[in-house]
């Protein structure tokens, strides 16, 4: 059951990205609906194609004290229900550390974690995705300050790529 509900989170997720990218179109009366879902969303557009661009990602990740602990190839999930697309790489990444300061502090937040963000190749040439921590944790508090580290974090992950 946790990989069925694994499974089809990642392919929400993939979902959304190809929304994002303009890949698949929202549906009328749905447009409203994603402009609130792209609060708090980053993209940038890399320099390096897709697998650099990923390879780089996890270096970073790593560089920053963090631990890939979970890779998604939403491309392969999607190819899984015939929807052909470009690279589309989900990574999920934390530090306990982050999650002593959770738990410590509101143990709802758990379930924000790990973050995520998504490499994705396109027409654009490869972009990177993600919602800033800050954002993600907006609705807890006594994370505020944790939000605004993360999202410190996350802009130097992203920066092994587009700078």
């Amino acid at each position: 059951m946790i990989l069925r509900t694994r499974l089809y989170s990642l392919a929400l997720c993939a979902l959304a990205a190809l929304v994002a990218l303009g890949a698949v179109p929202l549906m009328a009366g749905q447009e409203m609906m994603g402009k609130e879902a792209m609060k708090g969303r980053v993209m940038a557009k890399s320099k390096y194609p897709f697998d650099e661009t990923v390879s780089r990602l996890k270096q970073a990740i790593e560089g920053q004290q963090m631990m890939v602990v979970f890779t998604a190839d939403h491309q392969a999930m999607l190819q899984m229900v015939g929807l052909q697309s470009k690279g589309m790489l989900g990574i999920e990444f934390f530090h306990p550390r982050y999650g002593k300061t959770i738990v410590e502090n509101d143990h709802a937040a758990g379930i924000e974690t790990p973050l995520r963000l998504v490499v994705m190749e396109g027409d654009m040439g490869t972009m990177i995705t993600y919602y800033k921590p800050s954002h993600i944790f907006a609705k807890y508090p006594k994370l505020k300050a944790l939000g605004e580290e993360l999202d410190a974090v996350l802009a130097r992950i992203t920066e092994a790529v587009t700078k």
